[in-house]
């Protein structure tokens, strides 16, 4: 295979196992060469070689709402751990699947349920040998997994900063929802509107409260007062229609939203109606992108988040640090995108 790439052994090795060394030109000779030739590395002799599993460990939670952004995630990570020569083991948790998998606003109650049983699971694909390295996605405030795995030198890089806990001590890859959110006052502010009102999750979610920030200095830099107009509830469409009624039923009522969530966005859509042309009465931008926005009539704009960077980054991190142990943490932020789809004129 060196011989027909034109290149040494160490080079193919380096191709296989450390891509990042090699020259973009000459890993696509070595790569064209393995094609060409059939090869497929004896995963369990490199296993044994390196005494490492080339698992990521990855636990699944139960989404909420319309959001299906961990079903990305989960995709896009697959495809950044595989084109690295790794595989996502997938594994749960009963005892804390109801927590974990709740919206961001039972984030304290969720931290109580990640019980030791979880930590037990942790501890047992560990101990076996099963997987290297864990990426948590499900962050929740003070999550003691992150923790865990730095107290055991197990490598550990979360989606979302580890809230309440000091982030320089792990590794993390977030997006920065208050400029998503603020994208969206924009966005609103550009189509005319002046009373623009935040749904999302009640104080004291920090992910919810982050989005809110952002709503709020959005509104204050475009000289707009956003006193009276932020709406906090659980994730679920009756009770955000009930909030959002509750706003269009004041004396001057907002004549748009900015949310949290592509489920607060459809809740807020359908409490606000649509006029006798079909028109939505009040402009609404969600969060995630999911995917039924594009088939609301008409599509509604949301923030995107960038799932497939996110997971290259992760990916990245995590094997840096699986490479060389002792690597001091490190944190990134990257910046979401508000997709917009022909909004309804006004």
């Amino acid at each position: 295979m060196a011989a027909r790439a034109g290149v040494s052994r160490q080079t193919v090795s380096n191709v296989l196992n450390a891509p990042g060394r090699v020259a973009p030109e000459t890993a696509e000779r070595v790569r064209s060469a393995i094609a060409a030739l059939g090869y497929r590395p004896n995963r369990a002799a490199r296993n044994l070689r390196e005494r490492a599993s080339r698992c990521i460990g990855f636990k699944i939670a139960h989404p909420a709402g319309l959001n299906n952004l961990l079903d990305r995630f989960l995709h896009a990570l697959a495809d950044a751990a595989g084109s690295a020569g790794y595989h996502v083991l997938l594994f749960t948790s009963p005892e804390s699947d109801a927590a974990t998998g709740a919206a961001p606003a039972t984030a304290t109650m969720a931290t109580t349920a990640i019980a030791d049983a979880e930590l037990a699971c942790y501890e047992d694909l560990v101990g076996t040998g099963t997987v290297d390295a864990f990426v948590v996605a499900d962050v929740v405030v003070n999550d003691p997994r992150p923790a865990w795995c730095a107290r055991m030198g197990v490598p550990c890089v979360c989606f979302g900063r580890p809230w309440g806990r000091e982030h320089e001590l792990y590794s993390w890859v977030d997006v920065d929802g208050g400029d998503g959110l603020a994208q969206s006052v924009d966005h609103l502010v550009a189509r005319g509107h002046r009373r623009i009102a935040y749904l999302g999750w009640p104080e004291g979610s920090r992910v919810g409260d982050e989005r809110r920030a952002g709503w709020d200095r959005a509104m204050r830099r475009h000289g707009l007062d956003p006193s009276g107009l932020a709406g906090g509830c659980e994730e679920d469409t009756a009770a955000v229609s009930a909030v959002a009624r509750e706003l269009l039923a004041m004396p001057d009522p907002p004549t748009a939203f900015a949310c949290g969530s592509d489920t607060f966005a459809v809740a807020a859509r359908l409490a606000g109606g649509l006029d006798p042309h079909g028109v939505p009465k009040v402009d609404v931008v969600g969060y995630d992108d999911s995917p039924a926005l594009a088939l609301m009539a008409p599509p509604m704009p949301s923030v995107r988040q960038p799932v497939d960077e996110v997971a290259r980054r992760i990916v990245d991190l995590l094997l840096e640090r699986i490479r060389t142990p002792g690597l001091p943490p490190e944190g990134v932020m990257l910046r979401p995108e508000l997709v917009t789809r022909g909004e309804a004129g006004r």
